[in-house]
Order: structure tokens, then sequence, then C-alpha cells
């Protein structure tokens, strides 16, 4: 599979940037492997209790390695602090990497993006932020959607292609919180009655609802020129298809 490098990108020196998402990376192929073997293979109880978790992992740790592509200060900061020889694994950290807040935002929809009242440090920086899905998203689904309509045989891009732009992340930021919601009743083992635990279906759709969320913003994300790490669009869009391919 190619999700790691379609999220990750490309290495272009060894740098504690790169390293870290190196790192992201691998976690990204380890866990999706796994998981495109729950979801095409027969149902077992293995499925069943341990899916939820490869699922969310590969979920987190491709939104991780987009918030580090677009604002590689953040991995930086959170490579050096745990770097450090005073990190406690039992100790919450006020800075550490967190769903709501680094991927999601708790802030109300911003209704004047560019008002001079705006505080800097009340900006939210988040994945799927208003303001990220201003100056990165809504132009980089553009420029993808207009480099694949000159392409032929593209037909397996076909729900890619009904992607609108204007909604693109008010719709991607409900389908992932679901779905994080959903994955994490599996990790933390919410369920009390057996009558709940996700069956075949459930588990199987949730797994894939994760590589669809994924993959597309993997590919999207070489469209963002700012971004780091940025394969050729021609290289992502095969990276794109192996993937879709690959679990398909």
């Amino acid at each position: 599979m190619a999700l790691g490098k379609l999220v990750c990108g490309g290495m272009s020196e060894t740098c504690v940037a790169n390293t870290t998402l190196d790192h992201l990376s691998k976690s990204i192929d380890r866990f999706s492997k796994k998981a495109t073997e729950y979801l095409k293979g027969e149902f077992s109880e293995e499925a069943q209790s341990f899916g939820s978790f490869c699922a969310r992992v590969t979920l987190e740790n491709a939104c991780a390695a987009l918030v580090g592509r677009l604002d590689p200060f953040r991995i930086l900061y959170l490579a050096e602090f745990q770097a450090q020889g005073g990190f406690e694994y039992g100790k919450p950290s006020k800075s550490g990497f967190k769903w709501r807040g680094d991927v999601l935002t708790d802030e109300k929809p911003v209704q004047q993006l560019w008002s001079a009242e705006h505080d800097l440090t009340k900006i939210s920086r988040a994945l799927f932020s208003d303001h990220t899905d201003h100056v990165y998203w809504r132009p980089a689904i553009e420029s993808a959607l207009d480099y694949i309509a000159t392409l032929e045989h593209t037909e397996i891009l076909a729900d890619f292609k009904a992607i609108d732009p204007e909604k693109f992340t008010s719709t991607t930021r409900g389908r992932s919180s679901d779905l994080y919601s959903k994955l994490s009743k599996g990790v933390h083992w919410d369920f009390f009655i057996s009558s709940v635990i996700m069956d075949e279906g459930t588990l199987k759709d949730a797994i894939r609802d994760c590589f669809v969320l994924a993959g597309n913003l993997g590919f999207i994300s070489h469209f963002i020129p700012t971004a780091y790490r940025s394969l050729d669009r021609t290289e992502a869009l095969a990276s794109y298809i192996e993937f879709r391919e690959a679990y398909q």
C-alpha cells in the first residue's frame, strides 16, 4: 500500500521534520496494512477486537502528518518536546497533539475571516478550521480537479470528481468527527453488552471510510504549494490510485 507516502510525501534531506514524518509514514503503513486485512478478509474475533484500533491509529497518524506538513513547526515542537529526557508517559501534556485542537477546532464558525478585530493567537490553525479551508483546502481541491480533468481513463476517480470545493472542509470535518467517535468505541471498548459490539458491516464500513478520508486528504495535500514534502502531482496520482486499488 502507498498510504504512508501519499499522506507524508517524500523526503528531501535528513532533518528532524523528515525523521518525524518518516516515523508517521511507517506507522500509517503498518496499521493501514493490518486494517486492510481486516477489511478484505473473513470476519473474525480478532478483526472485531482490533480492527477499530488499527483504523483509528491510521486516521490519527494521517491527520497528524498532514498537520505537520502544513505547519512544520507543530511537529518540530512535538518531536523536540518528546525527545527531552524528562518526558513522562503518564503525565498529560498541555501542548501535546490533540484531536480536538490540532485536527478539529472548538471555535464557532468564523463569520468574517479577515476582520481586523481578530486576535492572532485565537485564530485556529487546526487541520479543518475555517481559515485552513480558505487558504489550503479549497484552492488545492480546485487545482486537483483541474488536473484530473486533463487526464484520460480516470474512472476510478469518479467519486473524487464529485467533490464540491466549497463544502469539502465542512463535510470532512463532520465525517472525521463521526468516524473518530465510532472508532473510539472500539478502542476504549465502550461495549458493555454484546449486542452493540461492531458487526462485520459496521466495522468494514468504518475502515473503508477511514481509507477514503485519509486517501483523499493525502492526494489533495500535494496540490497545496506551501505543503512540506509534496510529491509531483503525477507521482501523487499514481500513489493515490495504487492505494485505492489496494483496498477496493
